[in-house]
């Protein structure tokens, strides 16, 4: 087995190369000793996509085809902003600061009733 920056490295050389294919995955955790499943890990981690090969990973093709729903995307960030803005108003109504009114576990104050 390799140490893990070397392993890194030959999926970032054989990417650039554009020779990331599933073949070349298990070919290289034979020869190596590595498991698969950690070489596919490593790729996601490293934002590596593993080249779509005919007869291996075809559901991996097809998710690419449909991408993501960026109007999904926003309205859920609006919504996530819409709330944060709500709680700070509610923190500067109060006259204390957002984050020493925020309910964590070690809260130094207790929240306002009313």
């Amino acid at each position: 087995m390799k140490p893990l920056w070397q392993v890194v490295r030959d999926l970032e050389f054989a990417y650039k190369k554009g020779r990331l294919t599933p073949s070349y995955l298990d070919h290289y955790a034979d020869v190596n000793g590595e498991r698969v499943a950690a070489l596919y890990a490593l790729c996601a981690k490293n934002y590596l996509e593993v080249e779509h090969e005919i007869g291996r990973n075809d559901h991996l093709a097809g998710e690419r085809e449909h991408g993501i729903d960026q109007a999904a995307v926003n309205r859920a960030m609006e919504e996530e902003a819409r709330i944060l803005n709500q709680e700070m108003r509610a923190a500067r109504d109060d006259g204390r600061p957002y984050y020493l009114r925020k309910p964590t576990k070690n809260a130094q104050f207790i929240r306002k009733s009313g």
